[in-house]
């Protein structure tokens, strides 16, 4: 059987002719439906049904997509907002650190004027030092002729006295030569007029030579006192006093735990100076001798201070003292400074000194500590690698170590820390110290 065949006979059974009484007034008339018409008035029912539901399917579609479209526009919206909210904050960041930068500006203009004061003072100071030290040549030059004339005279004084006294024995013993006798007694009596002249005119000159001499001590005292007060002004920049870094010499100790004393004698020589002022002349000198000790000593203990940068290029990331900690955010002390750089920045050592810890230290990661004596000490953590050993004797920028991120870190730096007695304290102050004694050394070596 054909396809054909068998859809007439699906649409016979299922869509007979039928036939539809209809009454109208008293009159009854019958209306005939073919199996196509009823064919042609299902497909019209079915199509009419499938554009009803298709119909409502796509506005169910379109209300959904107008909802997502909603909810994208609302997202939109609160991004935009939390956008403009987070510009803003940065705006006043920003007016923040500007307002930081100017009062920095400020501070380094401030310390330029200083810085250029304290520099003539010192060249001032070391043109006066040196005239001291020639005058002090010339005099000492002087005095020297000076004694080597008055032992001459004084030969001349000895031998004209024996020569009175042998004039004396032969006037009591010969009197036949009395008149002779009396012409050279006359004789030597205008010598002696003539060499007491000359004695006095001797004397003024070494009265002379003594206010030089006083002239002089006084100039170089107070070129020594005028430097004293510098370099004690540069420890006062750091925050020391000279007694922190400059201690006496450890005494011998004796078996049982006490002081030995030093032993000192000779034979007893009483000084007769050669004239009044002499004396006090050498008690000045000492006096002089002892502050100019005093200023040596200064000068190297200053120069084995950490006075030094750890690197040339670095800016600071967190000062000395009281911050928020960079990892939990709660408030903390921080013992030193963080210096931050490139990765593997060269570290350098701030003065001379010997390393006594070098390698791992917990949260400092990589560390490396200095001994420069009299207490002073500096460490430098977090480092990328040690170039030092424990032991080694380091010289001021001597290449130590690389900056890094180890241990308790969020970054490239170096955390940097100068103690006092095993007393951290603020390292910036030492920096800025360093940088007017650097530059004035700098200038100096530059006039010379």
């Amino acid at each position: 059987m054909s396809a054909f065949e068998r859809g007439r006979r699906l649409i016979e059974k299922w869509f007979p002719d039928r036939h539809i009484l209809v009454r109208s007034n008293d009159s009854v008339s019958q209306v005939r439906i073919g199996k196509y018409a009823q064919l042609t008035l299902a497909s019209v029912g079915v199509l009419a049904i499938t554009w009803t539901v298709g119909v409502s399917g796509y506005s169910w579609y379109l209300d959904q997509r107008l909802a997502t479209r909603e909810e994208q526009l609302f997202r939109s919206e609160l991004s935009y907002n939390q956008l403009i909210a987070r510009v803003t904050e940065s705006q006043r960041r920003f007016g923040e650190i500007t307002s930081q930068m100017e009062d920095t500006h400020r501070n380094l203009l401030s310390m330029a004027e200083k810085n250029l004061m304290l520099q003539a003072r010192v060249q001032d100071y070391t043109s006066k030092l040196a005239v001291s030290e020639k005058e002090k040549v010339q005099i000492s030059a002087l005095r020297t002729s000076m004694d080597n004339q008055m032992n001459a005279l004084q030969t001349q004084i000895d031998g004209i006295t024996n020569r009175n006294l042998a004039l004396r024995d032969e006037l009591e013993t010969v009197e036949t030569v009395m008149s002779r006798v009396m012409r050279e007694r006359d004789q030597a009596m205008q010598r002696s007029k003539k060499l007491q002249s000359e004695l006095g005119e001797a004397r003024q000159r070494i009265a002379d030579l003594h206010t030089i001499q006083k002239q002089a001590m006084q100039r170089v005292a107070e070129t020594a006192d005028s430097t004293i007060l510098e370099l004690e002004s540069v420890l006062e920049m750091t925050g020391l006093t000279v007694d922190e870094i400059i201690t006496p010499p450890m005494k011998p100790q004796a078996p049982g735990g006490g002081e030995v004393a030093g032993g000192v004698g000779g034979p007893f020589v009483a000084f007769e100076p050669e004239h009044p002022e002499d004396e006090q002349f050498v008690s000045v000198a000492l006096a002089v001798g002892d502050r100019m000790d005093q200023l040596v000593s200064l000068h190297d203990r200053i120069k084995r201070t950490p006075l030094g940068e750890p690197a040339d290029s670095y800016y600071l990331s967190s000062s000395f003292g009281k911050r928020k900690d960079p990892i939990n955010g709660k408030w903390a002390f921080h013992s030193g400074v963080d210096l931050a750089g490139p990765m593997k920045t060269p570290i350098y050592a701030t003065a001379p000194g010997k390393v006594v810890f070098a390698g791992w230290s917990g949260k400092y990661g990589k560390m490396v500590e200095i001994d420069h004596g009299n207490g002073l000490r500096t460490r430098f953590g977090h480092l990328y690698k040690v170039l030092v050993k424990k032991g080694d004797e380091v010289n001021l920028k001597g290449k130590i170590a690389l900056m890094g991120s180890t241990g308790r870190s969020t970054g490239s730096h170096v955390h940097y820390e100068v103690l006092v007695h095993d007393k951290q304290v603020d390292p910036i102050k030492f920096i800025e110290a360093g940088h007017y004694v650097f530059k004035n050394e700098q200038e100096t070596a530059d006039n010379d």
